[in-house]
């Protein structure tokens, strides 16, 4: 093949180099013998200029051409590949994806491939993240049922480091339990790849001995988890590193585990990577741990009960080819005649056949969300009068199927005259419906109690710091407890309890405002903000609370629901502090009057 032949993939690189560099994607051309022949600056600021080296001496330093190359493939096929490749360039791993497509002479025979290479790291470490969430969510409420099915407590640790390496994607889980005279740690039960690193393991709380005073030993004297995100740099790892370095452990993290407040055991999980347990992983299995010391509790109780009587492209179309084998749709905008251009993957995102779909730019932003529309034109605007950088924006648009869906969009002026006048307007767009999905899952997540799906204590918490600057006064607080669940808990099980928590929580939400903020800020007790709301609205408030226990008790057959209520009312923001602990203080008097008076459900709040 010679330099004439391959000169249309210059040019065709050439021409969609500029677009590609919009939205910081890497371009190379290769010939049949999977020379370089051209790269953009993208791929030349990442690699290199590697003009005239084979990619597999290029990126991976071979003289073979790599396992599942895309275009080795392209050649060989004649169609766009596309793959997901991990490369590393210095200390740092990267996931590329890289779609290569066919260039063809007149006479269609292949005389090159372009190749797109999209840096999608971020895109997966988030999708890493949130399935790692989503998988611990899950460990969680396996332990919960665990617990409440499991009859022995060794059966239970040997559950629960089951889920938690099956859920948790960990290297090892281990239960261990500590002698009270002489400090030693016994595991009792483990699960994971890596479980010979136990054989030459020796751990203890005591902290004269060297042993005490790694990671385990100091989370069980200090009452607190310890995390090592970085196992072989934390300074007090040392005894244990050469086995965690065999088996590839990087990261840990030593939960206490107590009885009656004391540490009497530990979970210890490790991980094969560093920085494995973020402050949310930790959260979920310092949660994990407490239905642990829970369940120890439940079978103490049952045991006690036995002995005295024991439970989550050369050109345009060339270049749409590579897009559509990203999964990206393509537009071109000609700014002077208002013509838009949509690749047929444009168009199947929206529903549409190529032909049906929007062919100017005015028909285009009718497909618009109306909410959206106005950041969409000053987007444009800023384009067409000021900058020539990249923009991009999320916005929904409608489909053929009367849908809202979102969409990201990536674009800049490719083509302007000589007066600087924008001509043409190119990019892509990707469907993000999915993406905008799991955020608002997660961020449903962060503000929400699981149990009941009212507010959270962390929600609750920013809404009084944002209330302290609000003009809605007066503002009224109510904080309401739960009377007995304790009680219910020991002797009907934590299903029922849950269960009387939500009768609790359907009883808040009903009797009060859409607007009014209800929160569950413990494990049986919930508080409300009234904006707008003075004494009188708050009394009738309450008194609608009370009703609707009265209708739910008429259905309750093994115990009846019973709320203690307190309210105090701020005039501003300067009283809103005193109101909490007002409302707080008042919740508790009258719980202490209803217990004196013969719990008498009806005698519950006040105000």
């Amino acid at each position: 093949m010679t330099n004439k032949d391959v000169a249309p993939a210059f040019a065709a690189a050439a021409k969609s180099d500029e677009i590609i560099a919009a939205v910081g994607d890497g371009v190379t051309v290769h010939d049949q013998d999977f020379r370089i022949i051209y790269q953009n600056q993208v791929m030349k600021s990442v690699f290199g200029d590697c003009v005239g080296k084979t990619c597999h001496e290029a990126y991976n330093q071979s003289g073979d051409v790599c396992p599942g190359c895309p275009v080795s493939a392209c050649f060989s096929s004649g169609e766009v590949h596309t793959v997901e490749r991990i490369v590393t360039i210095g200390e740092k791993t990267f996931v590329f994806e890289t779609c290569a497509s066919p260039i063809r002479d007149k006479a269609g025979i292949i005389v090159a491939a372009v190749e797109v290479v999209r840096n999608a790291t971020a895109r997966k470490e988030a999708e890493e993240r949130i399935t790692k969430l989503k998988n611990l969510y899950d460990a969680l409420s396996r332990t919960n049922k665990a617990i409440l099915h499991s009859k022995h407590r060794d059966f239970l640790f040997r559950e629960i480091c089951q889920i938690a390496v099956e859920y948790g994607k960990l290297s090892l889980a281990v239960i261990g339990t500590i002698d009270p005279e002489t400090g030693a740690i016994t595991p009792v039960a483990h699960c994971g790849e890596a479980a010979c690193y136990l054989d030459s393991l020796s751990v203890s709380s005591d902290i004269d001995r060297e042993e005490g005073r790694g990671p385990t030993g100091t989370a069980i004297r200090k009452g607190e988890p310890y995390v090592c995100n970085d196992f072989h740099g934390d300074p007090i790892t040392g005894l244990w590193r050469p086995a965690a370095l065999e088996y590839g452990i990087l990261s840990s993290a030593a939960f206490p585990i107590t009885f009656n407040g004391e540490s009497v055991g530990v979970l210890k999980v490790y991980a094969d990577r560093k920085g494995f347990f973020d402050p949310e992983i930790v959260d979920l299995f310092q949660e994990m741990v407490d239905n642990v010391s829970y369940g120890i509790n439940s079978f103490f109780r049952e045991e006690k009960r036995r002995q005295a009587e024991m439970a989550l492209q050369e050109s345009e179309e060339r270049l749409s080819l590579v897009l559509e084998g990203s999964n990206d749709g393509y537009w071109d905008w000609n700014v002077e005649n208002g013509a838009v251009g949509l690749s047929p993957r444009f168009a199947d995102m929206i529903g549409f056949e190529p032909g049906d779909v929007a062919s100017t730019i005015s028909a285009l932003m009718e497909l618009i969300h109306g909410d959206d529309k106005p950041r969409m034109r000053g987007v444009v605007y800023d384009q067409l009068s000021r900058t020539s950088s990249p923009f991009e924006i999320e916005l929904r648009m409608v489909t053929k199927a009367k849908e809202y869906d979102w969409f990201l969009y990536r674009g800049k002026v490719v083509s302007r005259d000589e007066n600087g006048t924008p001509l043409r307007v190119s990019g892509v767009v990707r469907n993000i419906t999915e993406k905008k999905r799991q955020e608002e899952e997660l961020n449903y997540l962060s503000t929400h109690d699981t149990l009941t799906g009212l507010f959270n204590r962390a929600y609750f918490d920013a809404e009084m710091v944002r209330m302290a600057n609000s003009r809605q006064y007066p503002l009224s607080i109510v904080i309401a407890d739960i009377d007995g669940l304790k009680v219910v808990n020991d002797n009907f099980g934590h299903t029922e309890g849950d269960r009387l928590i939500k009768q609790a929580a359907q009883a808040l939400q009903q009797s009060f405002r859409g607007e009014d903020v209800v929160a569950r800020i413990g494990g049986d007790e919930f508080a409300v903000i009234l904006q707008n709301a003075d004494e009188a609205s708050v009394k009738e408030a309450i008194k609608r609370v009370l009703t609707f226990q009265t209708l739910i008790n008429e259905i309750n057959s093994t115990f009846v629901l019973s709320i203690s209520l307190g309210s105090a009312t701020a005039e501003n923001g300067e009283q809103l502090s005193e109101a909490l602990k007002l409302a707080d203080s008042r919740m508790y008097y009258y719980k202490i009057r209803r217990k004196q008076a013969g719990s008498n459900p009806e005698m519950t709040s006040s105000t």
